[in-house]
Formats: C-alpha cells, sequence, structure tokens
C-alpha cells in the first residue's frame, strides 16, 4: 500500500469545484488514463453512490465513503477491484479560490518494494492530471497527455 498527497490551487469558487469533482462521471475530463466512469446509482450524488470506471489499463468498482459539500468527498473501491484505492478530495475557500488536497491509499497488487519504489512516478501523474483539471476548470478547455481537447 502507498499513500501520497498532492495540493492544488485552484481560481474558481469552492462550490464550483466541488461541483464538477464530485461529479465522478467529469474525471475522463481531467485525467486522461480513465476513458469512462458512470453512475451505478439512482438518485443524487452522495454517500453510496456507486461508479463504474474504465480506465486505459484496466476497470474498477468504486463507492463514495464520504460526502460533505464543498468540503470533502472520499471514495474507496469494492472488494475485487484491482488496483484498490482509498481516494480524498478535501476542499478549503481561499479568497474566492479553493485549495484542493488530494490523498490516495493505493494497493497496486505488486511487491511492497516495487509499489514503494513506483510511488513518486505514480504521485507525479496524478499531480499532472490535477493541473488538467485546474486548466480546465479555470480556462474551460485543456488538452489531455492523450492529445484529446476537452472543453466545459
Amino acid at each position: 500500500m502507498i499513500r501520497f498527497e498532492n495540493r492544488i490551487t485552484i481560481d474558481r469558487p469552492v462550490e464550483d469545484v466541488f461541483k464538477f469533482i464530485a461529479n465522478f462521471e467529469n474525471v475522463p475530463k481531467w485525467n486522461y488514463f480513465v476513458t469512462d466512469v458512470q453512475s451505478l446509482s439512482d438518485g443524487p450524488v452522495g454517500v453510496g453512490t456507486t461508479f463504474h470506471q474504465i480506465r486505459i489499463k484496466d476497470r474498477q468498482d468504486y463507492r463514495i465513503t464520504e460526502y460533505s459539500p464543498n468540503r470533502e468527498v472520499a471514495v474507496e473501491t469494492l472488494p475485487g477491484s484491482t488496483p484498490a484505492f482509498e481516494r480524498r478530495f478535501t476542499f478549503e475557500a481561499r479568497n474566492g479560490n479553493t485549495q484542493l488536497t488530494d490523498t490516495w491509499s493505493l494497493d497496486l497488487g505488486l511487491n511492497p518494494l516495487v509499489q514503494k519504489l513506483g510511488k513518486g512516478r505514480v504521485k507525479a501523474a496524478v499531480a499532472e492530471n490535477l493541473t488538467k483539471l485546474k486548466e480546465l476548470l479555470e480556462k474551460g478547455r485543456t488538452r489531455l497527455q492523450d492529445g484529446r481537447a476537452i472543453s466545459i
């Protein structure tokens, strides 16, 4: 299991950033490695909402475990999903901007030493995706690492 955290400031109100991130179907708009996310639940997004995520190399099902509007949203993979992860987004309003903290616990299903050696690479990739999120929310457009042009 590896753990890491990234922080970024987004020049948008916390309500806008939370609304965009808490709708996990938006993940493919800022994370090139995720190609599709679909909600498996009916009703509004909140604790217990489940999602199916397709990535370039794998797929996971996960659910929201904590949901506090404009403050925090956390998810964890359902049993049988690989890699297994817990992810927490924490939002803090700062002078009209949003300080976003993205905290991970990730089990890649590899030897613990191999996971530890790969931690820096994974953390850097997540940070790069957060930069794409920032650009998308601030400018309304971004170009993902795979070349896709995204607009909102």
